[in-house]
C-alpha cells in the first residue's frame, strides 16, 4: 500500500568561509533490501541496490590526508555524459590523486555534465580555492550505513545564519570498533546552495567491504555566504503532487512539477534532490534528479524521483530544487 507525504521547496545559494565542528556517530550495519525500481528516466544518486550476499571483510583503502601536489598548466575539461574521474585521469596520463588534488571541490562520485575540471599537465601549481574566512555552521548529526560495496555516510548540516550558504564540504574519518582509522575523505552537498533556515545532508561514500561496527568523526571544511543580489541561482518553484511509499517502506516514488516565474531568466541546469528520513528523523537515502535543457520563464515541467532506503523504513521525503542560468 502506498501513502502520500510531503515535499518541500528549496531554492538559491552561496558564500565564504571555514570552521571546524566535530561530531561522531556509531552505526549498526544493516544493508538495505530495496524493491526493484520501475523504469523511470532519472540520474542515479545514492541509491545502491545491495545484494543478499554477505560482504567479505576487507579493509577500506585509506584516502591520504594530504594528496600529492599537482603540477598543472591549467587545462580545463568539461565533463560529458559517461565520464568518470578515473577515466579522465587515465586519458590525460595523470593519477586520480593528482586530478582530485587539482579539483578539491568536485566530488568524484557526484559528477555532473557540464562541470569543468582543471587538468594538471604542466609545472604550475593551481591556487587552492578553499582559503576563505570560516563561516560557523553546525553538523547536526552523522549517520552511516554499511552496504556490500562500501559505507554511505550522511552529515546533516543546518543553516541557521539567516543568509544563504554555498560550497559546503566536510572531512569525514571512519574508524572501526578498535578505534583504528579505516578511511577518510570529503563529504559534499547534493546541491550547491543551502537556503537559510534549511538543512541538507552532506554525502560521502567509502568503497570497499567492512564488518563490525563503525564510528565517524567529521569537521566542516568549507561554507561560504552567497553574495546579496547574486544571479547565479534562479527563483525556481517546486510542488510535490504525489508520493507513493512501498509497503515495506524501503522505496518511495515522488512525483511533482517545477518551474520558473514569468519574470525570470531562462534556466539551463535543473537539480532536484529528494532526502528520505526515517521515523527518528535520520537520513536514510538521497536521490538526485538532473536536467540540462533550457527552461523558459513562466514554463513548468514534471519530475519523478525514486528513492531507496539504506536502513529503516522511509517515513518522510523532503524535496529541494536548484535552477541555474
Amino acid at each position: 500500500m502506498f501513502s502520500q507525504v510531503k515535499g518541500l521547496i528549496a531554492i538559491s545559494f552561496l558564500s565564504c568561509a571555514f570552521l571546524l565542528v566535530f561530531s561522531s556517530c556509531t552505526s549498526s550495519p544493516t544493508p538495505a533490501q530495496p524493491t526493484k525500481s520501475s523504469e523511470i528516466l532519472l540520474t542515479p544518486f545514492l541509491s545502491p541496490t545491495p545484494s543478499k550476499t554477505p560482504p567479505v571483510p576487507t579493509l577500506i583503502a585509506i584516502a591520504p590526508t594530504d594528496l600529492p601536489t599537482p603540477t598543472p598548466t591549467p587545462v580545463v575539461y568539461k565533463i560529458v555524459e559517461g565520464d568518470t574521474m578515473l577515466a579522465i585521469a587515465l586519458r590525460n596520463d595523470i593519477s586520480l590523486e593528482e586530478l582530485q588534488a587539482a579539483n578539491p571541490e568536485v566530488n568524484p562520485r557526484l559528477l555532473s555534465v557540464g562541470t569543468e575540471l582543471i587538468i594538471p599537465l604542466g609545472e604550475i601549481i593551481p591556487e587552492n580555492p578553499m582559503t576563505a574566512t570560516p563561516v560557523p555552521v553546525n553538523i547536526d548529526r552523522t549517520k552511516c550505513y554499511v552496504v556490500p560495496d562500501g559505507v554511505w555516510c550522511f552529515l546533516t548540516v543546518k543553516n541557521e545564519r539567516g543568509r544563504e550558504l554555498e560550497n559546503l564540504t566536510a572531512r569525514v574519518v571512519l574508524y572501526n570498533n578498535g578505534g583504528n582509522t579505516i578511511a577518510e575523505g570529503t563529504a559534499f552537498s547534493a546541491l550547491n546552495k543551502l537556503p537559510a533556515d534549511t538543512e541538507l545532508p552532506l554525502v560521502i561514500f567509502f568503497p570497499g567491504s567492512i564488518s563490525g561496527g563503525i564510528t565517524t568523526t567529521s569537521s566542516l571544511l568549507s561554507a561560504q555566504l552567497v553574495p546579496k543580489n547574486d544571479d547565479r541561482y534562479l527563483n525556481a518553484w517546486l510542488e510535490v503532487e504525489e508520493m507513493d511509499l512501498a509497503e515495506d517502506g524501503l522505496q518511495a516514488i515522488v512525483n511533482g512539477t517545477f518551474g520558473l516565474p514569468k519574470k525570470s531568466s531562462p534556466g539551463n541546469t535543473v537539480w532536484i534532490v529528494g532526502v528520505a528520513y526515517d521515523s527518528d528523523g535520520s537520513v536514510v537515502g538521497v536521490r538526485k534528479f538532473e536536467e540540462f535543457d533550457t527552461l523558459e520563464p513562466g514554463a513548468s515541467r514534471e519530475f519523478s524521483l525514486e528513492i531507496f532506503s539504506l536502513g529503516p523504513a522511509i517515513a518522510e521525503v523532503e524535496t529541494f530544487i536548484e535552477i541555474r542560468p
